[in-house]
C-alpha cells in the first residue's frame, strides 16, 4: 500500500467535514464546525496539515504543530519543551481502519519533523480508552511516556518519539 501525504486545499473541506460528522471521528475531535472553522484559515506558523492518501484515495488527515507553553501547563506536562511537535491524526474512511494506514502517515510527519535539528522529540496524545489510536503511534516508534488530564478532554496517555541519533559510518 501506498500511503503520502498531500496539501489541505479547500476542495477537501467537504470530504474532512464528512469525517468529522462521523461516529467514529467525532468521538475523539469533537465538534465538526470548530474543527472546520480551523481549518479554513491558514495555518499558523508552527502549525502544519496534510491529507493523508492511501493507494491515491483520501482517507484521513493528519495535523502536527508545535504546543503552545499554555497548552502543556493545562495538561500538566510542565516539563516539555514547546520544541516538540505534537501530532494528531485521524482516518476518516471506516474501511480504511486497521489496515495500518495511521503509523505510515505518522511515520511521515515524523522525518519531515526530524528535518528541524531544534525539535528534541515528538508527541501524540491519545485518549486513555482509545487503544486504536496508542497502537498506531506505538507502531509508528512512540513509547507510552505517561497518563495525564487533557483538561477539559480527561484523562489521555502521551506517547513520545525520541529523536533517533545517527550511528557512526
Amino acid at each position: 500500500m501506498k500511503v503520502h501525504l498531500s496539501p489541505v486545499h479547500e476542495r477537501d473541506l467537504s470530504l474532512v467535514e464528512t469525517w468529522l460528522r462521523t461516529a467514529h471521528v467525532s468521538a475523539r475531535w469533537g465538534d465538526a464546525e470548530e474543527n472546520l472553522a480551523m481549518l479554513r484559515q491558514p495555518p499558523p506558523r508552527g502549525h502544519w496539515r496534510a491529507i493523508i492518501e492511501a493507494d491515491g484515495r483520501k482517507v484521513g488527515l493528519v495535523l502536527w504543530k508545535h504546543p503552545t507553553r499554555t497548552e502543556l501547563d493545562v495538561a500538566g506536562l510542565n516539563d516539555i519543551s514547546t520544541s516538540v511537535i505534537d501530532i494528531d491524526i485521524m482516518i476518516g474512511e471506516r474501511n480504511a481502519l486497521g489496515r495500518g494506514i495511521g503509523p505510515i502517515a505518522i511515520r511521515l510527519v515524523a522525518e519531515q519533523a526530524f528535518v528541524d535539528p531544534s525539535v528534541p522529540f515528538l508527541i501524540g496524545c491519545a485518549a486513555w480508552d482509545n487503544l486504536a489510536s496508542q497502537r498506531a503511534f506505538a507502531k509508528a516508534g512512540f513509547q507510552r511516556d505517561r497518563e495525564f488530564d487533557d483538561i477539559p478532554h480527561g484523562i489521555h496517555v502521551l506517547m513520545v518519539r525520541q529523536r533517533q541519533e545517527e550511528k557512526p559510518k
